[in-house]
């Protein structure tokens, strides 16, 4: 009788000590949702493939962004040529919108191709939602001929009419290959070969482990003014100030008496 309450006993620990080990993953549990799709993203770690709905929200939110700067280049007259050649060219269906549809199109695929390539695979509406394309195959970065395939589904999309709810069809409609694919991809990803990851540039490091690069001041760089570097997105955008609020609050360069 004692043996087998001993043997019970050994079996109730053994198994309740299986089901407490966490699992060996370098980015820890919370990093991996219950039942996500685990996939080879940047430098070979393991990363959860983004939800749908994350997905979706940054999609419409890249859009939404792109037609306020077209917007805004109108209003400040940058695009003064737009009324007369809307005035003059109105082929059907789109008719006086032909122009405006043109140049949002242009518009669009040049912030795409531009933040894809530069900025590691991410638009702002991704950062925000914290997701990353990469390649499907090996989860390195995009060239510009994937940048460039991802976008074209997506993007002449919004050329089709009705104007705008055309667009939203399309676009929605390309996401009818998700139920069907492991890693959720749309057609714009088979069309690429890219997967989309669940990636939070802020707690990301290029080699796993957290490292202090310090600045041209002396200041600790955050992991985006090193990819800014790198890329040599900070000469570009020099004028406009620190992304990262910092620049500010910089000592000045200490000046030596020779």
């Amino acid at each position: 009788m004692a043996r087998a309450e001993t043997k019970a006993r050994r079996q109730h620990a053994s198994g309740s000590s299986r089901r407490s080990k966490p699992r060996k993953t370098p980015l820890g549990d919370d990093e991996f949702p219950e039942g996500a799709t685990i996939v080879a993203g940047p430098e070979g770690k393991p990363y959860p493939v983004a939800a749908v709905w994350r997905r979706a929200l940054a999609r419409l939110i890249d859009a939404i962004t792109v037609f306020f700067i077209q917007w805004m280049l109108t209003v400040i007259q940058l695009l003064w040529f737009m009324d007369d050649v809307s005035n003059r060219w109105q082929p059907e269906p789109w008719g006086r919108a032909t122009a405006a549809i043109l140049g949002y199109i242009f518009f669009h695929f040049v912030y795409t191709m531009v933040f894809l390539r530069w900025n590691e695979g991410q638009t702002p509406a991704m950062d925000l939602m914290k997701l990353r394309a990469v390649r499907t195959k090996d989860g390195s970065h995009l060239g510009l001929g994937r940048c460039g395939a991802r976008w074209l589904v997506g993007g002449v999309s919004w050329i089709a009419p009705p104007v705008v709810l055309g667009g939203i069809i399309v676009n929605a409609a390309t996401y009818l290959t998700v139920p069907f694919d492991r890693r959720r991809r749309t057609v714009s990803d088979w069309v690429a070969g890219t997967t989309v990851i669940a990636y939070n540039r802020d707690k990301e490091d290029p080699d796993g482990v957290a490292e202090e690069v310090l600045d041209e001041f002396g200041q600790p760089m955050s992991v985006r003014a090193q990819i800014r570097r790198k890329y040599g997105i900070t000469g570009l955008f020099g004028g406009m100030g620190d992304f990262g609020g910092r620049r500010g609050n910089r000592p000045p360069p200490s000046r030596e008496r020779s």
